[in-house]
């Protein structure tokens, strides 16, 4: 139940700021600026959603697709990445496969600080949540 919880902000703060990134680039448009080039923007959205799943520690296909849906972003996607060597497949004892970023897209790419702030803001909220009246209400039962 945490962990929805957890998840569920995770992806309100994405949601937020791709918002912002969005909101930007419609004002940009309109004040006549340098709109961001459609090649940058891809690669924005690679580093985005390759962030988020190395500060998840990995997805399974079925969250990874929701990922990727959530991003209007096309599942040929994974296959792209895994021919960069950005993402590999492990398995998993679920019986799942894990989709995983690798150590090659982490330091190409320098995803570790942008993920450890996503995981701190993940770990901040789940604190506040434990330490909220809510769940002292839970504490007493």
């Amino acid at each position: 139940m945490v962990n929805n919880n957890s998840n569920h902000n995770n992806d309100q703060i994405i949601a937020c700021l791709r918002t912002l990134r969005e909101t930007i680039d419609r004002l940009q448009d309109l004040l006549g600026g340098p709109a961001e080039p459609t090649l940058e923007r891809m690669y924005r959205r690679r580093r985005e959603l390759l962030t988020r799943l190395y500060a998840t520690g990995g997805l399974d296909q079925k969250s990874l697709f929701a990922l990727l849906d959530e991003h209007e972003t096309p599942h040929q996607w994974i296959g792209q990445q895994v021919k960069s060597r950005f993402i590999e497949k492990f398995p998993h004892p679920s019986g799942k496969d894990l989709y995983v970023v690798t150590h090659k897209a982490v330091e190409e790419l320098n995803l570790q600080e942008e993920a450890s702030a996503l995981v701190s803001a993940t770990d901040e909220t789940f604190t506040t949540d434990w330490d909220s009246a809510e769940d002292a209400a839970y504490d007493r039962l």
